[in-house]
């Protein structure tokens, strides 16, 4: 009585933070967490074909198949450092047109705090079901209101929009935010070696956009009067995955995944922004993994995930839309103009190690590819998700059979994406690096 007590307290408790929290800014594989739980964080993201906490359904719903009656929490501090860099403009503001101010201009807003709860509970010793709430991705700019000299209009003199900015309406930015509620149920077959696990997904996301009034002009936009303004909209979506796991040796387990496309709402607030009145779903993705147990206390494990950002117009279409001769490639329109990301590979590779005393140490690296074109670059200043190389490391300690502490660290090395301003032939660089730090908690019943 007392534990059933104790699970429930815990899980209405972890549900009311998750939904509290909605996400927040995370991005590494474009706007993808490198991985989920802990335990996968501190491996490079593996765990496609190795799952040891209630968190296996953010990468694999047939991780859970027979787990233990457990419960996770998480809280991670994420902090990205995003930039931009302008040389000289070629023309002035107005005549045909549409030049950033030179110089260096960092982002703010650069400490986060992310938190992550799963709970899973066993049927018998080959079925188990359960609900993970993760942070899916997000992204997030906040640059300042810096005076701004080329917010004049040439012709006139007056001042354009604030007259600060970097597109002349005063601190500019972004911040979009997704929420993911997994729930799973997983069952193994063929005398407990193939797995197999099924998730309905529900999404929620939100979304914010300040500074960009310029891009409201009819020549720009099919709906000036939402594109900006920085009020914040809401979305419901659904989707679903499913995925397998499979002992196809003694110590060799392969895994796969696949995730559909998760259809949102539209954001009506940005039906002046994104592609056809607002339209934003989460891209589908696919992966395929493999775990090999090298010693009885050494695994390695190697995942490659795809993530298909052409699903999603608003994220894929190219900005080269924009002169479109029907008009259709306007921001907002059915060909609207967007970030003009690719779809991604990502490799990820980790090892663990158990130790004396309850220790298990782990290390990894993931390499995933920079979604972003260098034709792109004037509009993802509002989204610089250019990272490539993530090293991560962690362990757990056990406390007796129920209690375990984890705890993992991941470190992306600045890169950047050059290109031209394709307003106004100007050079203009992005950059990003990255640190997290993750703490995460363990009950089993």
């Amino acid at each position: 009585m007392e534990a059933r007590f104790i699970r429930r307290s815990l899980v209405t408790i972890a549900v009311g933070l998750a939904m509290g929290s909605a996400g927040v800014a995370h991005a590494t594989n474009g706007y993808f967490a490198h991985g989920y739980g802990t335990k996968a964080k501190g491996m490079g993201g593996v765990g496609m074909a190795i799952s040891q906490d209630s968190y296996a359904p953010g990468i694999n719903p047939a991780g859970i198949a027979g787990m233990e009656t457990r419960i996770d929490g998480s809280l991670a501090y994420f902090r990205p450092e995003r930039s931009y860099e302008a040389g000289q403009p070629q023309m002035q503001l107005g005549m045909d047109s549409f030049p950033v101010a030179p110089g260096k201009v960092d982002s703010g807003s650069k400490n986060f705090f992310i938190p992550s709860v799963g709970f899973v509970q066993q049927i018998d010793e080959s079925r188990s079901w359960g609900v993970t709430l993760l942070g899916n991705g997000g992204l997030n700019t906040d640059y300042p209101a810096f005076n701004n000299p080329m917010c004049v209009d040439p012709g006139t003199g007056e001042t354009v929009g604030t007259g600060t900015g970097t597109f002349c309406g005063g601190a500019t930015g972004v911040n979009l935010e997704q929420m993911a509620i997994i729930p799973t149920y997983a069952q193994k077959f063929a005398d407990g070696r193939v797995s197999v696990g099924f998730s309905p997904i529900i999404s929620y996301q939100r979304f914010s956009a300040k500074g960009i009034d310029a891009f409201g002009d009819p020549d720009f936009s099919v709906d000036g009067s939402n594109i900006s303004g920085d009020r914040t909209d809401s979305t419901w979506g659904y989707g679903a995955q499913i995925g397998f796991q499979a002992e196809v040796a003694d110590g060799v387990n392969i895994g796969a995944n696949y995730r559909s496309k998760v259809r949102n709402g539209d954001f009506d607030d940005y039906s002046g922004l994104f592609a056809d009145g607002g339209s934003f779903d989460v891209p589908s993705t696919w992966g395929v993994g493999i775990a090999v147990d090298v010693t009885p206390s050494v695994t390695v494990v190697a995942d490659y995930q795809r993530i298909n950002y052409s699903d999603v117009d608003a994220v894929s279409n190219r900005f080269e839309n924009l002169f479109l001769p029907d008009g259709s490639g306007r921001l907002g329109g059915p060909n609207g103009a967007g970030f003009g990301w690719r779809d991604i590979n990502i490799f990820k590779v980790g090892a663990q190690f158990e130790t004396a005393n309850d220790w298990t140490w782990r290390v990894g690296y993931n390499r995933g590819q920079n979604p972003v074109r260098s034709s792109e670059v004037l509009f993802n200043i509002l989204a610089p998700a250019v990272m490539e190389d993530h090293f991560t490391a962690g362990f757990t300690k056990g406390f007796g059979d129920q209690h375990e502490l984890s705890f993992a660290a991941m470190y992306a090395p600045k890169k950047s994406v050059s290109g031209t301003n394709p307003l106004d032939g100007q050079d203009i660089e992005i950059e990003m690096r990255q640190y997290e730090l993750e703490i995460g908690y363990a009950y089993r019943f």
